[in-house]
């Protein structure tokens, strides 16, 4: 049987694609603003989300079932015969386990599922290489295997202004939002083993909080020769070319390099004014 393979991620994974003629397709998270739903960067923008953040009631919600059925009905109506899905860590969203139960009972595409144990970019960078590998006509179930192997050399590291978007939508996993805000005590986040944010250190102070990101990613990718990295925010208020220039001199091994904002419903938990670094090991 000659396989199609088609891969499909979701937009928590903040995926920017130039082109149009990839085999990836893109599940929309929901955000529900005062009880009106939205679809994730199709209805509202990011600078919507920020601006009413603060004085009405938003929440995300999880791709439909009937998203998640018309979504494979195309991959299967386009001649494909595989898919990947490879949403964002199922420890921070429960997209990964919608789509296994409208998967199981799914006729007519072979279709595996990747937790990632990653959110934003650092869960997007396994579908580019999904993507890449189909393009240099890897099998299957070569993908499947090369692609969990590879999901430790994915990493991202951020910070927030105020820790009490992450505490009010439920993301806060074991970073401690007691008296940090008041402290003006920034923690820098990533994901552990689980798929769950921890605090990896906390700085006095937000310009801190990001020298701490950029050493965090010096430490990750140590003697590596070649890696991407994607520099994250929503609405930061900071130099970001700045920013970028500094990794660049820092981190010689930059095979890629983006500058791009986080989907509104990542904002919704970060708040304004997050910054954050997703780096692949190559």
């Amino acid at each position: 049987m000659i396989e199609k393979i088609a891969v499909l991620a979701d937009s928590g994974s903040d995926l920017i694609i130039g082109k149009k003629d990839l085999p990836l397709f893109v599940l929309p998270l929901r955000i529900i603003i005062d009880g009106k739903e939205y679809v994730d960067k199709k209805d509202i923008s990011l600078k919507e989300i920020l601006s009413r953040l603060d004085d009405s009631k938003i929440t995300t919600s999880l791709p439909s079932p009937k998203d998640i059925m018309d979504t494979f009905d195309m991959i299967k109506n386009q001649g494909f015969t595989h898919v990947i899905c490879i949403p964002i860590s199922k420890g921070l969203s429960g997209t990964m386990n919608v789509i296994s139960q409208i998967a199981k009972d799914y006729e007519g595409l072979s279709i595996e599922i990747i937790d990632t144990k990653n959110i934003s970019m650092a869960s997007g960078f396994s579908s580019l290489e999904a993507l890449d590998m189909i393009n240099n006509k890897m099998s299957f179930n070569q993908i499947i295997e090369k692609v969990n192997e590879r999901l430790t050399f994915k990493k991202v590291f951020f910070t927030v202004d105020k820790l009490l978007y992450l505490k009010r939508g439920g993301r806060i996993g074991l970073v401690a939002a007691t008296v940090a805000d008041l402290l003006k005590i920034k923690p820098v986040i990533s994901c552990n083993e689980d798929g769950i944010y921890y605090t990896i250190k906390k700085e006095r102070g937000y310009q801190r909080a990001v020298n701490q990101l950029i050493e965090q990613v010096i430490d990750f990718v140590k003697d590596a020769s070649s890696y991407d990295v994607a520099l994250l925010n929503s609405d930061s208020k900071l130099d970001l070319k700045s920013i970028e220039k500094e990794l660049k001199s820092k981190l010689l091994g930059i095979r890629n390099f983006t500058l791009s904002t986080i989907t509104p419903a990542l904002a919704i938990h970060t708040g304004p004014e997050a910054l954050g670094i997703a780096v692949s090991i190559n």
